[in-house]
């Protein structure tokens, strides 16, 4: 009816979506999903649970930030309606228009992104870019102003890591098919045990990587010890525990290496109260007490300040006890009050009273004499006008 009335290109400048096409076999290898929701809820939820730790050093690496849980399925939940109902494929979707669905950053939604692919459930199929100017003019045509292509993505289930892949001198290599047949061989137990592959697993622990590994790995095990102390503190608020200790070693590491103790956690906590004045009730307590340890100096914690306070008050106390001493064995070694020379020192000096006596007469004598000088001066002022009269 619409083809009758406006015509095929009014009808498709008015209701067709102008989309860039992909080539043949795009989607090649990938597999379709089990539908929208059992992909966010299952796939994307179970993923990041058991892989967000191994990818998260490469995605703050590559994308200046890590991503909680709930961001992710936000964008995955957007991603989602975009893509086909029965494949997941063909999910189109700018940055701009994700961002403003979820009402969260434009650089949410690329870490978010960078997370799923990381994680194996989404492929980016084409990466979006500017239409070129042809482009442009046929969009326009259909009416259609915007001046890029989205990128396109595939969403499916967690891809296996392919472990037939094996890197020799810095190249990969796939991994030959099995002989068969008159070809078939059967390589000794002898070469099979001295294999670079085989040294290589079971290298002496005195080897550097070794020793690497075995430094880690002692950091996590005294950041789940501090951790353990910590949760069993009394003291330790209660928003801590919504984590178990595993999941707060990975925090307290640096800490526990520093010779940080669960006293010293909780001092901290409180000095940020009093400073603030305001009660910690962090939503993510990880990130909260990541962030406020990096406004600690760590190489001196809480106890070890309380303790260079004390020393340094004992050592003003040990001083102050020694000037007194001092001044003691000063004062018992002195003359008594009754000895030759303190009476000749007293006798030397004269009687205070009397000296303010005497200067007391002498003000008084020299105040009179100036009054009588100033009476004669006036009587002979006044004879003087007379005898002129």
């Amino acid at each position: 009816m619409l083809l009758k009335t406006l015509g095929k290109e009014a009808a498709c400048r008015r209701y067709c979506k102008v989309a860039l096409e992909l080539e043949d076999g795009a989607y090649g290898g990938i597999a379709r999903w089990r539908g929208a929701q059992h992909w966010v809820e299952i796939v994307v939820r179970c993923a990041f649970t058991t892989e967000y730790t191994r990818i998260r050093p490469i995605l703050v690496q590559t994308s200046g930030g890590g991503i909680s849980l709930k961001s992710l399925l936000a964008v995955a939940t957007v991603m989602a309606e975009a893509a086909d109902f029965d494949t997941g494929r063909n999910s189109r979707m700018t940055v701009e228009t994700i961002a403003e669905r979820i009402k969260g950053g434009e650089r949410t939604v690329q870490r978010a992104r960078q997370a799923l692919k990381l994680l194996r459930v989404a492929t980016e199929v084409l990466r979006g870019r500017l239409r070129t100017k042809d482009e442009r003019y046929a969009s326009w045509r259909f009416n259609d102003k915007a001046r890029g292509w989205a990128s396109v993505w595939a969403l499916h289930p967690s891809k296996p890591v392919d472990k037939t892949r094996i890197i020799v001198a810095g190249s990969i290599q796939m991994a030959p098919h099995p002989r068969s047949g008159h070809f078939k061989s059967f390589s000794s137990r002898r070469e099979v045990l001295n294999t670079k592959r085989s040294v290589d697993k079971r290298a002496a622990s005195r080897r550097t990587g070794s020793k690497v590994e075995a430094e880690k790995a002692e950091g996590v095990r005294k950041g789940l010890l501090l951790a353990s102390k910590w949760l069993s503190n009394p003291r330790t608020p209660v928003w801590a525990r919504r984590h178990t200790p595993r999941g707060w070693a990975p925090a307290l590491t640096e800490l526990a290496a520093h010779g940080w103790t669960a006293a010293d956690l909780n001092d901290t906590i409180d000095a940020w109260s009093k400073a603030t004045r305001m009660a910690p009730a962090p939503k993510h307590p990880i990130a909260f007490i990541r962030w406020l340890m990096k406004q600690q100096d760590l190489a001196f914690a809480p106890h070890v300040l309380a303790q260079i306070a004390a020393d340094q008050q004992k050592a003003e106390r040990e001083r102050q006890a020694a000037a007194f001493e001092a001044d003691r064995g000063r004062y018992a070694t002195a003359a008594p009050a009754d000895s030759p020379g303190r009476r000749a020192a007293m006798a030397a000096v004269p009687n205070a009273a009397a000296v303010r006596r005497r200067r007391q007469i002498i003000e008084r004598r020299a105040a009179a004499d100036a009054r009588a000088e100033l009476c004669a001066k006036q009587r002979g002022a006044e004879n003087n006008w007379g005898h002129g009269r």
